[in-house]
């Protein structure tokens, strides 16, 4: 099954490749003119061409049915609020008021039996204290015997009283019931052990703990008036149903009930399907100028254009199936839509600021999905609360490097929708109504995560699909458990451990510059992967064992080392790594010349024919910065590696003096890494450098060569 998926995912990423493809304005036209026949059948069901040109008091030009079953709005509120005030207050106990009386039975005990086992005091001084310390207001005889009482007697005494004041202050004690809650002690001290003094202290301290702990309940009161209102029969209008017959003067009640169908404020039927291919248009139009604005190479990529198209077409669709489930008594559900779903994928695998501005087009498509109110082909509200949440989606997403970033965004979605949401309630007419409210609340706090899990089931299909290398991504193929990374651990340890040292020097060099430190380092864990086809050969893989070199010709030794390279690209691309991975690769060497295999080439043949070129690396040099900087940290932490005395001042001439060769050798002319930067790197990565490392052979004086004899 997994080959299939490969096999079909590399069959997407052959055909986009055609520069005719990419390239061609015909199908940058198709693609806009697919998007908008998409856009327009989905929109198309929103619509709505019949409508009455009608007043109160007007004579109605013909006989009007209900097309759909709606509730009447303002007589079910009525019935709502009729049977919300039939409710009555409702109280609960305080159990906060029981415990603090239990706190007290406690420490009053408490300072008893310390009394109690204080031989060294009389009973009035045992009196004296317990008086001073009391939380109630005790009499002199419950004083005297609450003294006299033993400490064993004084535990089972405190439980009794507690239990008691726990059991009848439990069952809720109001204002007309306390004397009576007080008079259940005596009862209850009926089957008690106790001596008579424990038994005369339990009566006293229980009856004075107990109070009243019953309060008004207002959340429950609340909760009940509102499950009455909830429970009132919405008064309908059937499908079917004849609101006024042709020539009968229409009158308010007629008026409103066609309000609530949708059924007003239409002149024909052509007009709404002509407004909405203009509407369309300018959607698309806008797309096309924001596009021009923020994300120009899009329009000279039509395999990424075709991307963004089908990120729209899922976001409207994914509108339109919520939609369906649209009605009166789900009037809001529209808030319950992955609006935002469309702009974090935009901000992930696209641009941020193209995301802000497809939000725009995401709410202006929801303002007339969401039009369940039937005043007019936009519905405001939801077009507010979309463009918001998408914004606050995208924004959430600018710089996000790892997958817990779309979750993050989601709850951020989620969480600001509640703000316009609340402000769309308190304008909207006909009184603030909470269950409404509430309702929308909830569906917008789940829209948003609805798209951030929608976001992050979609991605890899999109990364994959479209070999888009989204820091999410990049993040995944850092995990040490890819199948790639276990298998240079395991053939290749040496190798392993200097490509993360690599990886640690890369990133923080890349982001002192403002490059993508993340796929720098990513770029760095693969970059040698192609020694895993001969190990043996590279010194850091060498543990105890025979230099392999020694026994055969620099030019068989330099034909080994060199094609890593080759052979790395050759297992990521078979691997399906996204081609930034590859291309660091390639490139980390640049054409830099094998100084150390060309020196004994040139030592050991005397007829002078060894050419420099045949012990270059065959390129290409760094194209992008974070290649550039892989090259000179691979470099780096090899030579400072081979140092025998790492000191600061000989790493810190060591790292000078490997981008000054780089830089006369002309290792990074085809790429834009200016000489401030490369100053600001080699800043970076001497900061970097700590610890120590294993040792490798020193080279004589080449510093380019130091420890990459056989890197």
């Amino acid at each position: 099954m997994n080959g299939k998926k490969r096999n079909w995912l590399q069959g997407i990423r052959e055909w986009r490749i055609p520069g005719y493809w990419n390239t061609s304005s015909r199908v940058k036209f198709l693609l806009y003119a697919v998007l908008g026949l998409c856009m327009y059948s989905l929109l198309m069901g929103s619509v709505l061409p019949e409508r009455y040109d009608v007043k109160v008091g007007s004579i109605s030009p013909e006989t009007i049915v209900a097309p759909v079953d709606r509730i009447d709005q303002v007589a079910t509120e009525q019935a709502k609020k009729e049977a919300a005030r039939a409710v009555p207050r409702q109280y609960k106990t305080d159990e906060q008021v029981t415990d603090e009386q239990v706190e007290k039975i406690n420490r009053l005990f408490l300072d008893a039996r310390r009394n109690a086992e204080d031989d060294s005091l009389s009973e009035e001084e045992r009196v004296e204290n317990i008086r001073d310390r009391q939380p109630f207001d005790l009499s002199d005889e419950t004083l005297k015997r609450l003294a006299r009482i033993s400490a064993d007697e004084l535990v089972q005494t405190q439980s009794t009283t507690r239990n008691i004041v726990q059991d009848v202050m439990n069952g809720g004690v109001d204002e007309s019931g306390l004397e009576e809650a007080r008079n259940r002690v005596d009862q209850q001290l009926v089957t008690a052990d106790l001596g008579s003094d424990a038994r005369f202290v339990a009566r006293e301290v229980a009856r004075q703990a107990i109070v009243t702990n019953v309060v008004y309940d207002e959340a429950r009161t609340a909760a009940m008036r509102e499950a009455a209102a909830e429970s009132v029969e919405p008064v309908r209008i059937n499908r079917g149903d004849t609101i006024v017959y042709e020539g009968e003067e229409v009158s308010e009640q007629q008026y409103r009930q066609l309000k609530e169908l949708g059924l007003l404020n239409e002149s024909g039927r052509l007009w709404p399907y002509i407004g909405l291919t203009i509407f369309i248009m300018l959607l698309l139009a806008f797309l096309y100028f924001s596009i021009d604005q923020v994300k120009q190479d899009l329009h000279r990529d039509n395999t990424r254009l075709l991307m963004l198209v089908m990120i729209l077409f899922i976001n409207t669709a994914g509108m339109k199936i919520v939609s369906l489930g649209q009605s009166v008594e789900f009037s809001s559900v529209g808030y319950a839509a992955p609006v935002a779903l469309g702009s974090m994928l935009i901000a992930i695998l696209i641009d941020v600021r193209l995301a802000l501005f497809t939000g725009v087009i995401f709410s202006a498509v929801a303002a007339v999905l969401f039009n369940v109110e039937g005043s007019g082909l936009f519905d405001y509200r939801f077009g507010f609360v979309t463009l918001i949440m998408c914004s606050a989606a995208a924004f959430a997403l600018a710089g996000a490097r790892y997958r817990s970033s779309v979750l993050q965004a989601g709850v951020v979605a989620a969480a600001v929708s509640i703000a316009p949401i609340t402000a769309m309630q308190m304008l909207t007419g006909g009184g603030f109504r909470w269950q409404e409210f509430l309702t929308s609340i909830g569906f917008g706090v789940g829209g948003g995560f609805l798209a951030a899990v929608l976001t992050i089931g979609l991605l890899p299909f999109f990364e994959a699909a479209f070999s888009i290398l989204s820091p999410m991504k990049l993040i995944e193929l850092s995990n040490p458990n890819q199948p790639l990374l276990r298998k240079l651990l395991i053939e290749a340890p040496g190798t392993y451990h200097h490509s993360v040292i690599v990886g640690n020097l890369a990133e923080s060099a890349a982001e002192a510059i403002g490059a993508d430190g993340l796929l720098a380092r990513v770029g760095a864990f693969y970059h040698d992967l192609g020694k895993t086809k001969r190990p043996q050969f590279f010194i850091e893989n060498q543990v105890n064992s025979e230099n392999p070199h020694d026994k055969i010709s620099p030019h068989l030794s330099k034909t080994i080392i060199i094609n890593h390279t080759r052979d790395g690209v050759d297992i990521l691309r078979e691997a399906n790594i996204p081609k930034p991975i590859q291309d660091i690769a390639a490139q980390h060497h640049g054409t830099t010349l094998l100084k150390y295999f060309y020196h004994k080439a040139v030592k050991l043949d005397d007829s002078g024919q060894v050419l420099e070129e045949d012990f270059r690396y065959p390129g290409p040099k760094a194209q992008f910065k974070e290649s550039a900087i892989v090259g000179i940290a691979d470099s780096v932490e090899a030579a400072v590696r081979s140092i025998s005395r790492p000191t600061p001042s000989r790493i810190e001439a060591l790292v000078h003096k490997i981008i000054q060769d780089r830089l006369e050798d002309g290792q990074f002319d085809e790429c834009d890494l200016t000489l401030k930067e490369l100053d600001t790197i080699a800043k970076s990565m001497l900061e970097t450098l700590q610890g120590t490392f294993h040792h490798r052979i020193e080279y004589p004086d080449d510093s380019e060569d130091k420890g990459a004899k056989h890197a």
